[in-house]
């Protein structure tokens, strides 16, 4: 049988359950959360829906809701190749801000091919399949390719699908000519009883897995001995095709399982025994157990038909990206136990897919006694409340630089109590820190400032809001200016406009503009010979999508205001970079850039 395994080194939130049990992070202890995450795949005749808002969701546990949905996150993934070719590897981008939540934008794919179910020369056409399926994945999906139930991890996941492709066309099929039934009942046993496992392990990576599933065959459950005996050593019991579907639940696996068109037909001595059987029963037996284990799943059954089949890329094609819903459980529901969950969308034409069950940890002791000030000097990584945080940096006085910091809840309607921010410098050391005031937590969004030298940070924020929640995020920048002979610059910073005023903004949903603000110092010969363009394009050197004008407002004869807005209505959710060009005298001097994101939900 295969061993359970287990994956080190991997990211060890899970997800499914927002963090909410204590677990090691890059050293660093995560203390529980109180939110509950769902995930699910919401697809329209078109392929994903990204624009799904929170209301329009009905989610229920155990058949009681409908719950309160108190953030929706979409997550992108790689868009696949409509070529079906190898995709180029994205440029990577800075962040645009330090967040606590979780939100993976890449897959866990494996092949998993149970071998001593498909007999030889019967494999090319599922074989082929998968390997379709590999080339629409993007660039960061990671891939493995493992047999069972007697076999192993062939390769274990890796970006370099092409090794996995190569694995998979030296695939050999083992099965017998003829099986007996009970050499199918112990090797279906054995294939539920190794998924169960595979599975298990598969909990520790964060993000959706997808788990391809190639067998010709599982038998339903039955008794391998007479109705009054008792069960040998190969019977088949419901529990363990429910065993296999929580543990999918647990590591958030979606499962395709995908049948090779190997139609097996009953020994011809049948015929002989009673002229009025099925010379097929073997074959709808063995199929009869993969549609269970795709039922108990809520995965896709797939039958191959043929060398061009495009059933499963059909599918991978669609699931373009995915949600992140969280919720408060109610207090007896806290209990560690699986939970049913029934998710649906009120949006006529759009289908969900999310795991039929949801595992809510036991409540955790909350750390009710820390403070703000505690939390920022600890290093603990606090999650229950949900942050964004960014820094911009600008000039002050006798060579130091203003930080400019902003922080916001991921969830709507936060109302924060409390927030400390600090400056940590590159050797680990605490250089500054500040509280924000009482009008500065009276909004939605708390901008504070504070000052430091010159240098590299880490701004690292703690906050509680007014239900005592409590979460820490952290923000890597440099906190310094940008050289433009004969000026210096800046950060840039990304906004929108209210009533004339420029507010901060981290992520972009159906806005029209993002409004850029920055500042420029020096000296030159004449005030209006400094000018600006922005742009907006894929990647720092990549051609502009969108471009604008800004405007150059002097601000004695030493520094200048840059401001303006560019459209972004025409593009798709993901990240961007805006740039902004400096030039005096219509000669370029220097530019300063900044990552702009994107999202369906506008949060």
């Amino acid at each position: 049988m295969l061993s359970r395994m287990t994956y080190l080194g991997r990211l060890a939130c899970t997800a499914v359950v927002a963090c909410g049990l204590a677990v090691s992070v890059s050293g660093q202890k995560v203390t529980a959360g109180e939110p509950v995450a769902v995930d699910f795949f919401a697809l329209g005749p078109d392929g994903s829906v990204f624009d799904l808002r929170a209301e329009e969701i009905t989610l229920k546990i155990d058949g009681r809701g409908p719950r309160r949905i108190r953030s929706l996150r979409y997550v992108p993934l790689a868009e696949p190749d409509p070529a079906g070719g190898a995709e180029e590897p994205a440029p990577e981008l800075e962040p645009p801000f330090g967040t606590n939540a979780i939100t993976p934008d890449v897959r866990w794919v494996s092949i998993v091919v149970d071998h001593e179910s498909i007999r030889p020369g019967s494999a090319g056409n599922a074989i082929n399949t998968a390997i379709r399926y590999i080339r629409l994945l993007g660039p960061r999906d990671r891939v493995s390719y493992v047999t069972m139930p007697n076999g192993g991890v062939e390769i274990d996941f890796t970006t370099d699908h092409e090794s996995v492709i190569a694995s998979l066309r030296k695939f050999v099929a083992r099965a017998p000519r003829e099986p007996t039934e009970q050499e199918r009942s112990c090797r279906s046993r054995l294939l539920l009883n190794s998924m169960s496992a595979y599975l298990e392990g598969l909990a520790q990576m964060q993000g959706p897995k997808m788990v391809v599933l190639l067998s010709s065959g599982v038998m339903n459950p039955r008794r391998d001995a007479p109705m009054l005996g008792p069960p040998g050593p190969c019977e088949i019991r419901q529990v363990y095709f429910q065993e296999v579907s929580t543990a999918a639940s647990i590591a958030r696996a979606h499962l395709y399982v995908v049948q090779p068109d190997d139609l097996a037909m009953d020994s011809p001595s049948a015929v002989f025994v009673d002229r009025t059987a099925s010379r097929f029963s073997d074959a709808d037996e063995d199929r009869a157990g993969l549609e269970s284990i795709a039922g108990v799943t809520g995965g896709e059954f797939i039958r191959i038909v043929g060398p061009e089949d495009r059933q499963l890329t059909n599918h991978a094609r669609g699931l373009t990206g995915y949600y992140i819903a969280t919720f408060e459980p109610a207090p007896g529901e806290r209990n560690g136990a699986m939970h049913r969950v029934e998710l649906s969308v009120a949006r006529e034409g759009v289908k969900v897919k999310t795991n039929a069950e949801l595992q809510i940890p036991r409540a955790a002791q909350r750390a009710a006694d820390a403070s703000a000030r505690d939390m920022l000097r600890s290093g603990l990584v606090y999650r229950a409340l949900p942050l964004r945080t960014t820094a911009f940096a600008s000039a002050a006085a006798d060579g130091r630089v203003k930080v400019l910091a902003v922080l916001e809840g991921i969830e709507p309607d936060v109302v924060f109590e409390e927030a400390v921010f600090g400056l940590i410098d590159a050797r680990n050391r605490l250089v500054a820190q500040w509280t924000a005031n009482r009008d500065e937590l009276a909004g939605s969004q708390v901008v504070t400032a504070g000052e430091g030298p010159a240098g590299p940070y880490r701004l690292r924020v703690a906050a509680i809001d007014d239900a005592g929640r409590r979460g820490t995020a952290d923000y890597e920048f440099f906190g310094g200016l940008t050289a433009a002979d004969p000026l210096l610059l800046s950060s840039l910073a990304l906004g929108v406009s209210r009533d004339g005023e420029f507010y901060p903004k981290l992520v972009f949903g159906s806005d029209q503009a993002a409004v850029a603000y920055f500042e420029v110092y020096g000296r030159t010969a004449r005030p209006d010979s400094v000018t600006a363009r922005l742009e907006v394009s894929a990647s720092s050197d990549g051609r502009a999508l969108t471009t604008g004008i800004p405007r150059v407002v002097p601000q004695g004869s030493e520094r200048w205001i840059v401001i303006g807005a560019l459209p972004i209505a025409s593009l798709t959710p993901g990240d961007y970079v805006l740039r902004a060009i400096v030039s005096v005298d219509g000669r370029p001097v220097g530019r300063v850039e900044r990552t702009l994101r994107k999202s369906a939900s506008g949060s």
